[in-house]
């Protein structure tokens, strides 16, 4: 039965299939039939008859018109119908059918799905819809523009659907016969293979009733086939390999239970051993955490100031572009020890070391941390001054440059001053492009004299002090 059902669905599915495909081929023909013929009874009309029809009611061309559209129907059989329609901005003007009748050239005429399809504009031939056609019994309609716009014109064509219903109609009862058949046909050979299967069965569990008795299989019967004679042999040779592997699992559980004694003992020894050495590997872990962890500081930290270098300050600049989204939000000022090679000169390295110290403290001072100060390279500073703008920041670089100028020195007498560079990033700007200023406005503040704070505001810059 469940062969049967399995035979009746794959029919049913199968003549279905056939069925849509087939129709559907079919109602795809008719279609670009009509169509073809829509741009058959376009290209043979005289755009100047219509023009002519249309404007001046030229009644001369409007015969003319109309003769050619009735001769159209008549030598095709597929077409019930022929016009000319002339759409306008806000009605459809019909100038021509091939119906005999004076009156018949009026928008009455027209289908709704025609006016709905002439209305929406016809810029290359088109048909109506062929399933609705199909099954309601409605005309089929076709489509094509003549002439070009502004002024142009409408050519239709329809299809009796009567043919178009009684070719699907034949096909549905050519398709129902033919399931009809192929389910007839899948009575017979299902009952036919199912008297067959169920003789071999019977065989087949004679033998196997047999076997399990230890009995000697029966000769009397007639063959039951290859397929059959090899499933009895596997279910020997199955029966064999399941003896042996019921003493092997003996064996190997016997083996097994000495073995886990033993196992015990040697775990408990592992386990000890084990967690020795994992004290040992977390105390190793912990020192090498803490290892990783200054070197990370040394690596992000200059080693004479304390502050920042200019890598992780780098990398604090990307990350404050990247939280303002473009839209500014911090300043910048880069300031330069003034003379400092003299410094090193007069009084030697160390001497040079003390006042770089001395001025990143102050630095560090002024700014209440140095998370945003850094040893930028050599004798310069860099200083980050997040969501603070131009004026505040200049404010700060006076404050520093003042502080440094008061800083007390390692050596009587010396003096040490600076010189700082000022800018604000603007909405958009790249972050080159304010650096870049920043240390022009540096620059300016030393060809000023020096101990000055010069800010760059877009391309001018201004000296403060």
């Amino acid at each position: 039965m469940s062969h049967l059902a399995v035979i009746l669905l794959g029919a049913g599915a199968l003549g279905a299939y056939m069925y849509w495909a087939v129709s559907g081929q079919m109602l795809d023909a008719v279609g670009q039939r009509l169509l073809d013929n829509a741009r058959l009874l376009e290209s043979s009309l005289d755009i100047d008859d219509i023009r002519a029809f249309g404007d001046r009611a030229d009644s001369a061309a409007g015969e003319r018109l109309s003769q050619r559209l009735r001769r159209a129907v008549a030598i095709n059989p597929d077409l019930s119908g022929a016009y000319v329609v002339e759409p306008r901005s806000d009605s459809l003007r019909v100038l021509a059918t091939s119906q005999p009748s004076a009156g018949a050239a009026s928008s009455d005429y027209l289908t709704i799905e025609e006016s709905e399809l002439l209305r929406r504009g016809i810029e290359r031939a088109v048909i109506s819809d062929i399933r609705v056609a199909a099954s309601e019994r409605a005309d089929l309609t076709a489509l094509s523009a003549i002439g070009a716009a502004p002024q142009r014109y409408v050519v239709g064509v329809r299809l009796n659907a009567e043919s178009l219903q009684r070719s699907l109609r034949l096909l549905r009862l050519s398709t129902l016969g033919a399931l009809l058949f192929g389910v007839l046909l899948a009575l017979v050979l299902s009952r036919l293979l199912a008297e067959r299967l169920q003789r071999r069965i019977r065989s087949l569990g004679e033998r196997c009733q047999a076997l399990a008795a230890g009995e000697p299989l029966p000769v009397d019967q007639l063959p039951i086939g290859d397929e059959f004679d090899r499933v009895i042999a596997d279910f020997d040779a199955t029966a064999q390999r399941l003896r042996e592997a019921s003493a092997q699992r003996e064996a190997a559980l016997a083996a097994l239970t000495r073995a886990n004694a033993t196992l015990e003992g040697r775990v408990e020894e592992r386990t000890r051993a084990i967690e020795e050495a994992t004290h040992q590997l977390k105390a190793e872990i912990e020192n090498r955490l803490q290892v990783e962890a200054l070197l990370a500081e040394a690596a992000l930290t200059d080693g004479l100031t304390g502050l920042l270098n200019r890598r992780a300050m780098l990398e604090m600049l990307v990350q404050a572009v990247k939280a303002s989204r473009g839209q500014g939000g911090f300043s910048v000022i880069l300031a330069d020890i003034d003379h400092f090679k003299r410094i090193n000169d007069a009084h030697g390295h160390g001497v040079g070391d003390q006042v770089l110290a001395a001025a990143a403290q102050e630095l560090e001072q002024l700014q209440g941390d140095n998370r945003h100060a850094a040893r930028w390279g050599g004798e310069e500073f860099f200083v980050l001054l997040p969501h603070v703008g131009l004026m505040d920041a200049c404010r700060r670089a006076e404050e520093l440059r003042a502080r440094i100028e008061r800083m007390p020195t390692p050596v009587r007498g010396l003096r040490v001053t600076l010189s700082l560079g000022v800018a604000e990033i603007q909405p958009g700007e790249p972050l080159e492009d304010c650096l870049k200023r920043c240390d022009q406005a540096l620059y300016r503040a030393k060809d000023a004299g020096r101990n000055a704070v010069v800010a760059a505001r877009g391309n001018s810059f201004a000296t403060i002090s």
